[in-house]
């Protein structure tokens, strides 16, 4: 519970909002946000996203951190951004999540 500081609504109580959402959706919701990238790349994106590694996004989809690297390149220049914290932060602004 919160403090009562005096604003309205401050009244010590809290509201916890929980959704549920599968790695599946989420990755339709990349692939209809940015419909330029291809499904690998929205892939990798999405990874990026939780805030995997190139090691770790080459593990999970059976890669190499080089060809990760490559497809990032791509995605890249198809968003018009130059980071992977850019892109990241693209894709929260339009998916929301």
């Amino acid at each position: 519970m919160g403090e009562d500081d005096g604003h309205p609504g401050a009244d010590g109580e809290w509201l916890l909002v929980l959704r549920e959402a599968s790695e599946a959706a989420l990755m339709q919701a990349l692939a209809q946000a940015f419909p330029q990238l291809t499904a690998r790349e929205s892939e990798v994106l999405y990874w990026v996203v939780q805030g995997k590694t190139n090691r770790d996004i080459g593990d999970i989809l059976g890669t190499s951190p080089r060809t990760v690297h490559k497809h990032l390149e791509h995605v890249f220049e198809k968003l018009g951004v130059e980071t992977r914290t850019a892109a990241a932060g693209m894709v929260m602004a339009r998916v929301g999540r």
